[in-house]
């Protein structure tokens, strides 16, 4: 037997001891968590593509953003467990929190830089918002891994890593892609002010890899939101 077959029998006994021992209702209550943060990545996604080529005042554009994120801080309330929580699952709720209150901070530079996409501070923590989304999608998948851990079930755990690996995998690839384009049409060799504006004007085609990374974390939202139903409602032994 291999070490990661190994660790993952181990996690599946203790899976079974924390899912033997809470409370029906609370399990209930997480899986409702994970379907708000399931229900929150289209929202995001659907916000993230629209706002590059929706004309609207800019205060209707960041008030829609900030709506966007109320089911995934709801969700996130909503996993609080009441009882002994799964193992990692403390400090994986924590981190996920974390990322979002910082996204939601930031969140408003990407709207400010769209509408003036030649200011560097603007730019720069427009970047550190793309960068937060990216943390924070491969933190909910992370948490979606600890739940798996807590109900013994190796499969959906595989896929809750296999999400967060994806995540990171798209986002570089799509990083890696836009800086070889630029690069190929001497985009880089023009300044950085034109590195910006090319940016605030990129394809539909483009602009739809980012989506890719939204879609690949609501699948496993939905997964665990599935698994701790159909646990929760499983006849008692």
């Amino acid at each position: 037997m291999t070490e990661e077959n190994s660790m993952e029998v181990s996690g599946a006994v203790a899976g079974e001891a924390w899912i033997n021992d809470v409370d029906p209702g609370c399990l209930l209550r997480m899986s409702r968590g994970f379907s708000c943060l399931f229900w929150s990545m289209p929202l995001l996604a659907a916000v993230h593509a629209g706002f590059w080529i929706v004309q609207l005042p800019l205060r209707w554009v960041l008030g829609a953003w900030l709506a966007c994120f109320l089911p995934l801080v709801c969700g996130l309330w909503m996993l609080r467990a009441d009882e002994t929580p799964p193992r990692n699952w403390e400090s994986s709720l924590r981190s996920a929190s974390r990322w979002v209150l910082i996204a939601i901070c930031l969140c408003p530079f990407l709207v400010w830089w769209k509408a003036s996409p030649l200011n560097f501070y603007f730019a720069g923590n427009a970047a550190a918002y793309l960068l937060a989304m990216i943390i924070l999608l491969t933190q909910l998948n992370r948490l979606a891994g600890a739940f798996a851990t807590g109900l013994g079930d190796v499969p959906l755990r595989r896929e809750s890593r296999a999400g967060w690996i994806m995540v990171v995998w798209l986002s570089v690839c799509t990083i890696g892609a836009l800086v070889w384009l630029f690069h190929r049409s001497g985009i880089l060799d023009a300044g950085a002010s034109t590195v910006l504006a090319q940016l605030s004007e990129l394809p539909h085609e483009a602009r739809t890899l980012f989506l890719l990374p939204y879609a690949m974390t609501a699948y496993v939202m939905w997964r665990a939101k599935e698994t701790g139903f159909r646990r929760a409602s499983a006849p008692a032994p």
